[in-house]
């Protein structure tokens, strides 16, 4: 995702020279390059030019990229609103990679640590300039929700599922978990099932039971198969092929179910190693 990202950005200025537009002292980037990557809209504003909630859902329902950032750099850190085409989101993972590096060719060329403010709390950002690389701590309240998602849940937003010859031998439930408050997957495991794997195509957001407090939440679905699983240096090491399908679309790089399902990965075998680390394919 980083190094996505990284070549992105790089280029953005070649591949759409002249599309930075400048309004009033609105700067907008639209960082695209086609058909590669997980494109993402940044929009930078003054703390003076503040447009309302439903002007910036607007905004990214014109875009209908997977997100759209609003930036605000006037403060002593940046702070980000972050929305997708239906909703506004709390924390999503591409968006601030792609965000980070923006702001770390606009920093001193020694700056290699800053922080981000996202309505899920503060994210710092760490950038590898040899390796255009960008890292983030990702701010998390993770919670496990006590009804897990049925066959017949995910079947409903996905045809390959509900039509699969081998539905019976498919796990009747899933576990579903919010890496924050507003951020909510079910997390399907089909490493058994790699041609259903293969086959899934855009569907809705599933309609999941969510608990108490935690129900307004964007619900996404992370397919996923265990390719590998091993121990290096006291350290389990898992890799992973995912996809994230919601709102109808197929997320090419969702850090924010990353995130989710690593937590949960290494929640539910803790017992096994006190440390993970995950190596997750996705997209291109």
């Amino acid at each position: 995702m980083s190094r996505t990202f990284g070549h992105t950005i790089r280029n953005c200025r070649r591949i759409l020279s002249g599309f930075m537009v400048k309004n009033d002292g609105v700067v907008i980037w639209v960082i695209l390059e086609l058909f590669h990557g997980n494109p993402v809209s940044i929009i930078t504003l003054p703390n003076s030019h503040n447009p309302s909630h439903a002007q910036k859902q607007n905004i990214a329902q014109e875009f209908n990229l997977s997100e759209t950032v609003f930036l605000y750099t006037d403060g002593p850190n940046p702070h980000v609103d972050i929305f997708i085409p239906v909703n506004e989101m709390e924390f999503a993972g591409h968006p601030i990679i792609g965000t980070g590096h923006l702001l770390f060719q606009r920093c001193a060329t020694n700056t290699v640590n800053l922080t981000v403010i996202t309505k899920a709390g503060p994210v710092p950002l760490t950038y590898d300039r040899e390796r255009k690389l960008v890292y983030a701590t990702v701010p998390h309240n993770v919670h496990i929700h006590q009804r897990e998602a049925t066959v017949e849940q995910i079947g409903a937003v996905q045809r390959v599922i509900s039509e699969s010859l081998d539905l019976c031998d498919l796990n009747k439930t899933y576990p579903v978990i919010s890496i924050v408050k507003g951020v909510t997957f079910a997390l399907v495991d089909l490493t058994q099932w790699g041609d259903t794997f293969a086959k899934l195509g855009p569907g809705a957001s599933p309609t999941l039971e969510l608990d108490e407090d935690w129900i307004s939440s964007l619900t996404g679905v992370m397919y996923y198969r265990l390719l590998d699983r091993y121990i290096e240096g006291g350290t389990m090491v898992w890799d992973l092929r995912v996809r994230m399908i919601a709102i109808n679309l197929e997320d090419p790089a969702c850090g924010s179910g990353g995130c989710s399902l690593s937590a949960y990965l290494a929640l539910s075998r803790g017992r096994e190693s006190r440390a993970h680390r995950f190596n997750i394919s996705q997209g291109e």
